[in-house]
């Protein structure tokens, strides 16, 4: 009778199946290929980083950089439920708008608008190119005009984001705005110069809903006093009797009377609609240089100089053996 062969599968060792012995083994030759490696790694290490503090410290030009904090106005809603009730019982009513207009402004800030009006108004170019522009013979290096900078160059590269950033807290609605420069006093000049287009913007550019209600409601009064005046001047005659001119007069008064009550509420309505803010930190000149951040460079390099260090000695290492 023939026997029964079994066959037992053998299972490769698997690393949680190891000895602690095995990988304390592995560390313990690892480390010893970095420590015999100790004095390039620390050359390399130190080396990088000595290039980083002296290119740090003498050949970028130190920053500054100048903040101001803004306080959009909120409009105040205690009256739009009372004006809002009001307008609903006029023959044609109006819509009363709400408050939250802040993102006005922060629209403003962040647009395109606004860097190519800074730009324009300011002379800026040169300042934002400054690698390319003769200062003393107060042209650009670069012949071609073709190849010169200009304002259409200068905002499709974004080179604003260097020098001007904006931001909102979403919990104290305040807006944060900034500029840097080598020049400390031009970067709290710039942001006074942007506060500045924004007051002109609001004043003067910024059309609401409210206001263009308000406009279109005078426009109509205005055509309804002159039908009034022109009835109240008409004298009975072939063509118009006594009792008619009576109930043109009539229906031109309330007419009259009607668009004088829209036209009241639309200017509270653009009142409340209109979008302010207050200074709260006002620019100033730093004192203190921003960048570059020495430190934190020196540090990063650092720790990146010897991390790759390392990377290659164990590269090396790896083949050798092969």
């Amino acid at each position: 009778r023939e026997k029964e062969i079994i066959y037992v599968p053998s299972f490769p060792a698997y690393p949680e199946m190891m000895a602690p012995e095995e990988s304390e083994v592995d560390l313990r030759r690892l480390w010893q290929i970095i420590w015999d490696a100790k004095f390039f790694v620390g050359g390399v290490t130190l080396a990088a980083t000595l290039v980083a503090v002296i290119v740090t410290s003498f050949l970028l030009k130190p920053t500054y950089r100048s903040d101001a904090v803004l306080l959009p106005t909120a409009s105040d809603d205690s009256g739009i439920g009372v004006m809002a009730g009001l307008a609903k019982s006029l023959p044609l009513p109006i819509n009363i708008p709400g408050s939250g207009k802040s993102n006005q402004i922060m629209s403003f800030l962040g647009s395109r608008n606004l860097r190519q009006r800074l730009i324009e108004k300011y002379d800026l170019l040169p300042r934002l190119y400054e690698d390319l522009w003769d200062a003393e013979k107060k042209a650009w290096k670069i012949a071609d005009p073709r190849q010169q900078p200009t304002v259409i160059k200068a905002l499709q590269s974004n080179i604003f984001a260097a020098s001007y950033s904006v931001s909102q807290d979403n919990k104290t609605n305040l807006i944060s705005i900034s500029w840097v420069d080598e020049d400390p006093a031009f970067a709290a000049l710039m942001l006074q110069r942007l506060i500045g287009e924004l007051n002109y913007y609001l004043d003067n550019e910024n059309e609401s809903d409210a206001k263009r209600e308000r406009e279109f409601v005078a426009t109509q009064l205005d055509k309804a006093t002159k039908e009034l005046e022109h009835w109240e001047k008409q004298v009975p005659n072939k063509e118009w009797t006594q009792g008619t001119i009576q109930r043109e007069r009539l229906a031109a008064q309330a007419v009259y009377t009607e668009l004088r009550k829209q036209l009241e509420i639309a200017k509270i309505a653009e009142a409340q609609e209109l979008v302010r803010f207050k200074v709260l930190d006002s620019p100033f000149v730093p004192g203190k240089k921003y960048g570059p951040k020495t430190r934190q460079i020196c540090t990063l390099t650092l720790a990146v100089s010897s991390i790759l260090a390392i990377f290659v000695v164990l590269i090396k290492r790896w083949r050798v053996q092969e």
